[in-house]
């Protein structure tokens, strides 16, 4: 059984592929948020490169966010459209889900954490395999004094409130830089184990934890 994942929400465009479970192969392009241009040619790459074609993907996993509004929008829609075209069920994974599945088990706690600019972030938290804190969005300074001594951070709000983290969470710990960069192996890993537990949907629903700069602005309008 082959599974798809794509994701999106974040700085790189990336796929991935699954066999029964177990890693095929992963692309990812980190050319800045250009993803609407990249990941439908980086997804037939993949697929080409496997002897592969859409329609003999089982299963299609699409990173729902948070993140990049216009970045999630891209990449649920291809899944979905990819999804309707061959009757084929869909996983959807937070983002945030997807960047604590990058970490080896046994972390201990854990906060997966994105950056949403100006002292605001999207955070998850875990202890082991049971989430503790369910994806939302909060400022840093409310976030952190919440969490656990020696918390494994990842992501890249890790990297961008690195000081603030080490001030307020004693012991604070951080995954190696390269888990903080968001790609598609860990969504698909995250999708397999949703699968399995018969976690499928029809379509995906972007995770959107905060409002659109056009719905600000246009509430600021009225």
């Amino acid at each position: 059984m082959i599974l798809l994942a794509l994701s999106t929400s974040g700085r790189a465009a990336s796929a991935a592929l699954l066999k029964d479970g177990v890693p095929l192969a992963e692309a990812t392009r980190d050319a800045g948020l250009t993803h609407s241009e990249t990941i439908l040619p980086l997804t037939c790459e993949l697929l080409e490169a496997h002897g592969l074609a859409p329609s003999d993907i089982d299963v299609f996993a699409a990173d729902v966010g948070p993140g990049s509004f216009t970045g999630v929008r891209i990449g649920v829609c291809a899944i979905n459209a990819m999804a309707a075209a061959f009757a084929s069920p869909v996983v959807a994974v937070s983002s945030l889900i997807a960047l604590k599945e990058g970490l080896p088990d046994g972390s201990g706690p854990t906060c997966a954490l994105i950056d949403a600019r100006n002292g605001n972030a999207y955070a998850a938290a875990f202890d082991g395999n049971v989430c503790t804190l369910q994806p939302s969005a909060a400022t840093v300074a409310e976030l952190l004094p919440t969490l656990p001594p020696r918390t494994v951070f990842v992501g890249d709000g890790a990297a961008a409130y690195e000081a603030q983290i080490a001030a307020l969470v004693p012991d604070a710990c951080f995954a190696p830089p390269e888990r903080n960069l968001l790609t598609a192996l860990p969504v698909a890993q995250a999708a397999w184990k949703r699968f399995c537990g018969g976690e499928t949907v029809f379509e995906a629903i972007p995770l959107y934890l905060r409002p659109t700069q056009a719905e600000r602005l246009y509430k600021g309008k009225k």
